[in-house]
């Protein structure tokens, strides 16, 4: 989490930067500014996703047994409720 936190910040100063002297820059400075933009949205979503893939690895699987008609059944799922 820390890490999508750093990112955030990091794309956002960036942008404020450019943003505050894009008139003064030269076409090469401005390319920079972009380039360096577009990098650091990559680190962002990168970090992002992530993330989401270690939530989803790290989520508890539950595995229940219910009985129906006198047949068991086995179901595993993730977002079964505990009993």
């Amino acid at each position: 989490m820390e890490r999508v936190v750093a990112c955030w910040h990091q794309l956002q100063d960036a942008e404020i930067i450019y943003q505050q002297n894009r008139k003064e820059l030269t076409i090469q400075q401005s390319e920079y500014h972009q380039r360096r933009l577009d990098r650091l949205h990559g680190r962002y979503l990168s970090a992002i996703r992530t993330l989401a893939q270690m939530r989803k690895l790290l989520k508890p699987t539950t595995v229940a047994q219910i009985n129906i008609a006198e047949q068991q059944i086995n179901v595993a799922g993730r977002d079964m409720p505990a009993h």
